[in-house]
């Protein structure tokens, strides 16, 4: 345990985590980009256009399946009560998925009808069986985190790119009209079938469910639904409102084209996020609960984040373009185009969600609801400009989010540096 370890091997630990979570993440996330220029000339604009619309509906309702306990497994000093907490929130799944399965079948058709996707009602099904999945491996990954199972969760991260890259390959290939969709969604029913099989045979849970300990770990981390929940949803939800604003804004084509640059550049860039939020969210909750400082890790990290970030960003804004036409058709040429102007507010999403997890392990609850606050009062001014063209809203999409990452990153060193001042005052 770190709290053990001198300040070498904890180091050392640290250094291991994020390499082998971040091996995992980069492998699974080169599986799709090597066979991107195939999966791109199996399926046009209009079919990733309902593809992102599904992803980003699905964003959120995942957010919101367990409740967030299953940020909260990590916490419990005793193992019994955060397998409890476990328990508690595979309860809270299966309720959310009943939920969203009625709020969805009400409201599909209506929904449809505002938008420029003329078969949104396919989604339905599709999204309550993804919001049951998506919640499940939720709650299964925090249990593997607690128990610092990095080489599993990087093995698992393989093996659902693996799986959704080869059936949306499959279903591209028989010329399925879904085939984005159902290969994501067969996928994900690969990727937590497996997780599940890996907690059962390596880290079982303790047999029974007893209601009143169960009812009683989930009062104790009360908090994480009350205060934490909602932000993390307005979160999800400003998130997803690029996607939603393209699709009520504009024609099927070029949400299409947005949904595609999207693809090939946030869902890597998210990936590499959550690794190192979570392995940083483990570090940073241990240390924090041990009175240790943070301020090396974060720091290190921090500079290593803003370095990559603005790689990225140069090498897309002046190549993306080309790239995109060369690699992965003539017709995607202005999906690249769309890149370069996108991939500003992608990057500073790299630097500032995984800082932006660590006031949570910090116990900062209400410090870190200020972000989905202000993200959120940002984009209500967006629909302002429907009426500019696409290219000027989405760059206006992007200045959005640098603003809201980089006050986001700003208020973790100030809590951060709040915190170190403590330390030093003791």
């Amino acid at each position: 345990m770190s709290g053990a370890a001198g300040p070498t091997s904890g180091a050392h630990g640290f250094l291991r985590s994020v390499t082998t979570l971040f091996s995992g993440t980069v492998l699974a996330q080169a599986i799709p980009f090597l066979l991107a220029p195939v999966i791109a000339r199996l399926y046009n604009a209009e079919q990733f256009a309902t593809f992102g619309t599904l992803m980003a509906v699905f964003n959120i309702l995942n957010v919101v399946a367990a409740g967030r306990y299953d940020q909260a497994i990590v916490l419990p000093r005793d193992r019994q009560q955060a397998g409890d907490l476990m328990k508690g929130a595979l309860a809270l799944v299966a309720c959310t998925t009943v939920l969203a399965a009625v709020v969805l079948g009400l409201f599909s058709s209506r929904l449809e009808r505002s938008t420029s996707l003329a078969d949104l009602h396919r989604l339905v099904w599709p999204l309550v069986a993804l919001t049951f999945l998506g919640g499940t491996q939720l709650v299964l990954l925090q249990w593997l985190l607690r128990h610092r199972a990095f080489p599993v969760i990087a093995r698992q991260k393989v093996l659902q790119s693996v799986a959704v890259t080869g059936l949306t390959l499959l279903f591209g290939w028989l010329a399925w009209r879904n085939g984005l969709v159902s290969g994501y969604l067969l996928g994900w029913l690969v990727y937590c079938g497996a997780t599940l099989w890996v907690v059962v045979r390596q880290f079982p849970v303790d047999k029974g469910w007893d209601t009143k300990r169960i009812r009683s770990a989930l009062g104790t981390f009360r908090d994480w639904p009350l205060h934490n929940a909602w932000p993390a949803v307005l979160n999800a939800v400003a998130s997803g409102m690029a996607v939603i604003y393209m699709v009520a804004y504009f024609d099927v084509q070029i949400v299409g084209e947005h949904n595609f640059a999207r693809q090939y550049l946030l869902v890597p860039i998210s990936m590499v996020s959550v690794a190192l939020g979570q392995v940083l969210f483990e570090r940073t909750a241990t240390r924090f609960r041990e009175r240790q400082s943070i301020r090396t890790d974060l720091m290190r990290v921090t500079w290593v984040l803003m370095a990559l970030a603005l790689g990225i960003a140069l090498v897309v804004t002046l190549f993306g373009e080309s790239l995109f036409a060369l690699v992965l058709g003539e017709r995607w040429r202005y999906a690249g185009h769309i890149a370069g102007i996108l991939i500003w507010g992608y990057s500073a999403q790299l630097v500032g969600s995984p800082l932006g997890s660590q006031l949570i392990a910090m116990g900062k609850v209400k410090p870190a609801m200020l972000f989905p606050v202000f993200y959120a009062l940002l984009l209500a001014f967006l629909p302002l400009f429907k009426q500019v063209s696409a290219t000027h809203f989405m760059a206006l999409l992007s200045a959005t989010e640098v603003l809201a990452y980089g006050g986001y990153a700003a208020l973790v060193w100030f809590h951060v540096g709040k915190y170190e001042r403590s330390l030093a005052t003791a």
